[in-house]
């Protein structure tokens, strides 16, 4: 299978957002320690913010 410039970018992008988001977390994570959240539902935070700055990334890009 060979995959095209748009979907290796696309990946890269998706991979970057990821980075920064859980860089951006683990820098405050003593805000984290004194919010009292079960762990999957931080989780699920972090999933959501991830999705979301991509899907906005993509649609201000169109990269996908």
């Amino acid at each position: 299978m060979r995959y095209s410039n748009k979907n290796i970018l696309g990946f890269l992008l998706f991979l970057a957002i990821v980075a920064i988001v859980l860089w951006f977390i683990l820098s405050r994570l003593l805000i984290v320690v004194f919010i009292p959240v079960s762990f999957w539902g931080a989780v699920i935070f972090v999933l959501v913010i991830i999705v979301a700055i991509f899907l906005v990334i993509d649609h201000f890009f169109d990269i996908l």
